[in-house]
């Protein structure tokens, strides 16, 4: 089963088993109508749920599955992704990604390996990469005057470095 990440579960809510999630998905109303068939990444394996409910609040979105109907069904899931089946993705623009085809793909500037993004960061002002270099991480905003090339053939990211930067 071939599946994408779609939000990471980083609470509970109450104690009817609804769940805190920092959504990645630009196609909320698609992906937690009623009934829509989810999946849950939780240690090694995928638990299929189906969205009772949706609701969102502030940046998060607060989701209720019809297979959980308390807070101790579901406190084990913080920190787990919610995935969807990639068969029902939608088809993108080139210049545009999903943030699980970003995250995990190794940074280079002129051939030269930079780090790894390890995460994308969601701020009013735009999507910011998080970037593990040897040393520490680094915050690079995912924006073309930043990030030259998102190359797919080669799995890489190529940064325009800014004095600064790192």
């Amino acid at each position: 089963m071939d599946l994408i990440v779609i939000g990471k579960i980083v609470n509970t809510h109450g104690l009817n088993g609804t769940l805190k999630v920092k959504s990645f998905t630009d196609f909320k109303e698609q992906r937690y109508h009623k009934g829509a068939p989810l999946y849950i990444a939780f240690e090694r394996d995928y638990i299929s749920v189906t969205v009772k409910s949706h609701k969102e609040v502030k940046s998060l979105d607060l989701l209720a599955f019809d297979e959980f109907d308390n807070i101790n069904q579901v406190e084990k899931f913080k920190g787990c992704d919610l995935v969807i089946n990639k068969e029902l993705i939608h088809k993108l623009d080139n210049d545009e990604f999903y943030f699980g085809q970003i995250i995990g793909r190794e940074v280079y500037h002129d051939d030269k390996l930079i780090g790894k993004c390890i995460d994308i960061r969601d701020y009013p002002q735009g999507e910011v990469l998080v970037v593990k270099t040897k040393e520490k991480e680094v915050l690079i905003p995912f924006r073309k005057e930043f990030v030259k090339e998102v190359n797919k053939k080669d799995n890489k990211l190529n940064i325009i470095m800014w004095e600064g930067l790192l």
